[in-house]
């Protein structure tokens, strides 16, 4: 335990031997540098897959969406196209009946070269639609050539008393000075409405032009009554049906698009679709055809392939949510290593779990070495200072050597009567007395911030104020001594009696040894004036528990009103000048 002869560094005059650059440059970078975001590795992964996902999928999806939306609008265009031509050629057909029956009519006047009767034309009338009639009148003015037949000629609706409804009128010249009448009333045309209807979600319509309702398929004819100032009634006024809105630019209301004439609008709180065309020529010039639904029929197919947007959309965020889940599930054992490897970094070998093994076979591989790699560094741990290291760690001084000139509080503790105990003890018996004795020490150290330098035989060299910087290191190391002295006091079964010496002064303090084998020590005469208060002690009081003895270079530094015994000036051995002596246990 004699430390006299140790060699003195060569200090700089600054006070350190080596400066130090680990810690100063961990503190530059930790203020001046940019600090960086970092995410789970888990949570990485899982955003990783989850937005490729998404990505690819999302675009695959809306193509797929946007194709499907325009084949089902070229559907429907098709579909409502198919219904309006099928419609405007049973108003065609029928007006192209009537058209050849009175031609017919005129061309049998012509060969008879006579006038007609009522008679003649009865057997044409069985031919005219329910509900029409003949009447022959006499022609003002013939200007028609020789051998041709007159067009024929269609009036608008009127109103006639003698049918008490709006009636459209087929007008012929016989070419013999009389004319031929054909009446239609509204009826006739609500049969034709009857004849455009191709399943029961429809409701034809015909409208001469966008005011005048003429057929509303599914209102009873009274709907229709008109008057001889009004012979058709107002759509608007029609406030069975949903057409007498059709015109109104409501919420949401608007013109569809594609290939086909429509509206979009709002009834009663539900949507409709009415889809047209505007004839242009012909007996119903100005007439508007068509039928209406409701939208959400109108719009199956849209809505099928909605649904199957919703579906795909549905499918894709639990895709999403799956390769989140997957990816944190393969990032899981990754946080694990992480973790474990942090208590590592802290030497706390008994809070780090095995790592289990996994079916991925690279990542078995690193956790059965990471498993094989603590045992290996909780067996290594038991021959280094495990406190002492986890320190210098923190303050990050374990790349390069540091040595530095600091002022620091020394404490050696010793057995007194150890060696005649040990002659009465096993092998077995001695170590563990020993490892009792080393166990008691070293907690009650650790508990006070103290760093254990080394076990000497059956003493202990601990010191305050290194690694770390403590301005209080005298007052802790006072602190730990006394609460070594109380448990050994009061505790029976620590069967020992303890010599303790405490000095506070300047020693270098760094890494002392070779690249091969290193300690982290402190070095001068404060250590070696500790050593001999400890062997001092035996002289103080030979039969004493416990008794520790500090210098008036420690005593200084503690608070005022710390009680102690003041043993005076002694001389200890190897040293020429008396150093002033306290007993505090």
């Amino acid at each position: 335990m004699d430390q006299e002869n140790f060699p003195s560094p060569r200090v700089q005059q600054s006070g350190k031997v080596s400066p130090v650059q680990n810690k100063d440059s961990k503190q530059l970078s930790e203020t001046t540098g940019r600090k960086k975001i970092r995410i789970p590795v888990g949570v990485a992964l899982g955003l990783i897959f989850s937005v490729s996902l998404v990505v690819i999928c999302g675009l695959i999806i809306a193509f797929m969406a946007a194709s499907d939306r325009r084949i089902a609008l070229q559907l429907l265009d098709q579909q409502a196209v198919a219904i309006l031509n099928a419609n405007q050629a049973i108003l065609d057909k029928f007006f192209q009946k009537q058209d050849t029956l009175l031609r017919t009519i005129a061309v049998h006047a012509k060969n008879s070269q006579e006038k007609l009767t009522e008679a003649d034309i009865a057997a044409y009338k069985k031919l005219l639609p329910e509900g029409a009639t003949f009447m022959l009148g006499r022609t003002v003015m013939d200007d028609a050539p020789e051998g041709d037949v007159p067009d024929v000629a269609w009036s608008a609706f009127e109103w006639r008393d003698d049918y008490l409804s709006a009636v459209k009128t087929a007008e012929l010249d016989l070419g013999n000075g009389q004319r031929l009448f054909a009446h239609y009333p509204r009826s006739v045309f609500a049969k034709i409405g009857q004849e455009m209807t191709w399943d029961d979600r429809q409701q034809v319509f015909l409208l001469s032009g966008r005011d005048k309702a003429i057929v509303v398929n599914g209102l009873p004819a009274a709907a229709f009554a008109g008057t001889p100032e009004a012979p058709l009634r107002d759509l608007s006024v029609l406030t069975e049906t949903p057409l007498h809105n059709m015109w109104d630019d409501g919420q949401l209301a608007h013109v569809m698009g594609g290939e086909i004439s429509g509206r979009l609008f709002r009834d009663s709180g539900r949507m409709y679709t009415a889809i047209f065309f505007d004839v242009e020529t012909g007996p119903a010039n100005g007439w508007i055809v068509g039928a209406l639904y409701e939208a959400h029929q109108f719009g199956a197919t849209l809505d099928q392939t909605r649904f199957v947007l919703y579906a795909a959309l549905a499918a894709l965020i639990a895709g999403a949510a799956l390769s989140f889940f997957i990816g944190r599930s393969l990032g899981r054992p990754l946080s694990r290593l992480a973790t474990t490897a942090a208590d590592l970094r802290k030497l706390e070998f008994n809070a780090a779990h095995r790592l289990p093994s996994s079916r991925l076979t690279e990542l078995n591989d690193v956790n059965q070495a990471f498993n094989g790699s603590i045992g290996a560094l909780n067996a290594f741990a038991k021959y280094v200072p495990r406190q002492l290291v986890s320190r210098l760690i923190d303050e990050g001084m374990t790349e390069s050597r540091n040595i530095e000139l600091r002022e620091m509080t020394i404490v050696f503790t010793d057995l007194a009567g150890f060696t005649n105990l040990a002659s009465h003890l096993s092998a077995e018996e001695t170590a563990a007395y020993l490892n009792g004795y080393f166990e008691t020490v070293t907690n009650v150290i650790a508990e006070r911030d103290g760093t254990i330098d080394k076990f000497l035989g059956d003493g202990v060299m601990a010191f305050w104020g290194a690694p770390s910087d403590q301005p209080d290191h005298a007052a802790q190391a006072i602190a730990a001594v006394k609460a070594l002295a109380d448990q050994i006091q009061k505790d029976p079964a620590l069967n020992m009696r303890l010599r303790i010496g405490i000095h506070t002064g300047k020693v270098v303090v760094g890494d002392i040894g070779s690249e091969s084998r290193m300690n982290y020590t402190v070095i001068g005469d404060a250590v070696n004036v500790a050593a001999r208060l400890q062997e001092y002690g035996k002289e103080v009081d030979p039969e004493a528990k416990v008794i520790a003895l500090a210098s008036s270079e420690t005593m200084a530094q503690l608070p005022e009103g710390t009680s102690a015994t003041s043993l005076g000036p002694v001389k200890l051995r190897g040293r020429d000048e008396a150093l002033s002596v306290f007993r505090i246990a």
